[in-house]
């Protein structure tokens, strides 16, 4: 019976750890994306300057 409670614990200890790494990749994919953005209105930025002129 201890040994199903210590198997238990140490599986949602495992999912918690992989929950975990997800949210981690989520936030640094969000980063990424963001900054795809801001180099995107940029370059927009340059290009409508470029055609005023």
């Amino acid at each position: 019976m201890e040994e199903n409670r210590q198997l238990v614990g140490n599986i949602c200890a495992s999912i918690e750890e992989l929950g975990n790494v997800i949210v981690d990749n989520v936030a640094a994919s969000h980063k990424d994306y963001e900054i795809m953005i801001a180099s995107l209105d940029r370059s927009i930025a340059e290009i409508k300057k470029k055609i005023r002129k």
